[in-house]
Order: C-alpha cells, then sequence, then structure tokens
C-alpha cells in the first residue's frame, strides 16, 4: 500500500512539474490573457536605445527592424532572448543585449490555473520605437 501512494504522490508530482514547464504558444486559444510589455519595459527601450531613429547604414528603410524571439515567464521576466530575423551591421547584438539589460518584466500570459510561460517574437523598430508582437512568419498580429 505505501507503494502505492508513493507511486501516486511521485506521478501526480511530475506531472505538475511537467504542466509547470510548458511554454504556451502566443496565438494558443488556452490562454486567457496574453503577455505584454509592461509601459516601464516600452519606457526603458525608448530611453536606453541609442541607436534610435538611426538606420543601418546598408540597409533600406524597411530593413531596420530587428525581431527576437523569446520566452516570458510566469513573473513576466525574459528567458532565453535569440534574434529570429536581423538586419546585421552590429544591430542585431545590439537589439539581444537591449532586451537582455532590461530589468522590466512583461506583463505575464494567463490561462484559467495562472500565469504560464510563453514563446513571444517581439520586433524592435530602431527607426521609429515602434515595437511590436509578431508572428513566427514575422506577420504583424492584432491585440
Amino acid at each position: 500500500m505505501k507503494i502505492f501512494f508513493l507511486f501516486a504522490f511521485l506521478s501526480i508530482s511530475i506531472s505538475i512539474h511537467a504542466q509547470s514547464d510548458k511554454v504556451y504558444n502566443y496565438l494558443s486559444s488556452d490562454l486567457i490573457y496574453k503577455p505584454e510589455p509592461s509601459e516601464e519595459f516600452t519606457s526603458w527601450l525608448k530611453e536606453n536605445n541609442e541607436k534610435l531613429g538611426k538606420k543601418a547604414p546598408y540597409n533600406s528603410k524597411k530593413d531596420t527592424k530587428v525581431t527576437l524571439v523569446f520566452i516570458v515567464d510566469e513573473n513576466g521576466i525574459i528567458q532565453n532572448p535569440k534574434i529570429w530575423r536581423g538586419i546585421g551591421q552590429g544591430y542585431d547584438e545590439y537589439a539581444y543585449n537591449l532586451i537582455k539589460k532590461n530589468p522590466n518584466p512583461w506583463t505575464p500570459a494567463k490561462t484559467e490555473n495562472g500565469n504560464v510561460k510563453t514563446e513571444v517574437f517581439y520586433q524592435l523598430d530602431f527607426m521609429k520605437n515602434n515595437n511590436t508582437i509578431r508572428s513566427e512568419s514575422n506577420e504583424l498580429l492584432e491585440k
């Protein structure tokens, strides 16, 4: 009998742990609220982006945006940022460092069971600071 309860306890523990490691897609229908950058996050980007208003020298005006992909965890903290679509010329690394150094959390995604981790594609616009959440195919997502 003790073995049965131990097995049941371990099974439930593993199940709960597996759920907390799940990363939701931004478009998941399970999300009641989608993750959003906080006003502090957005303001910090604008104040600390030294390349704001400066397009990359060898790119057209159309190519002034770097798209990053990262996880917004249950507390709104950005984890594991990566460049998804870059423009080169040092702008990709700069965008990565800007996102990595930003001390302000996002508003996390939420399901019926509480806050959850969510994958976000975020486009940083160096010309207009019109930063947006995108799809994996880099299409603008409406809120």
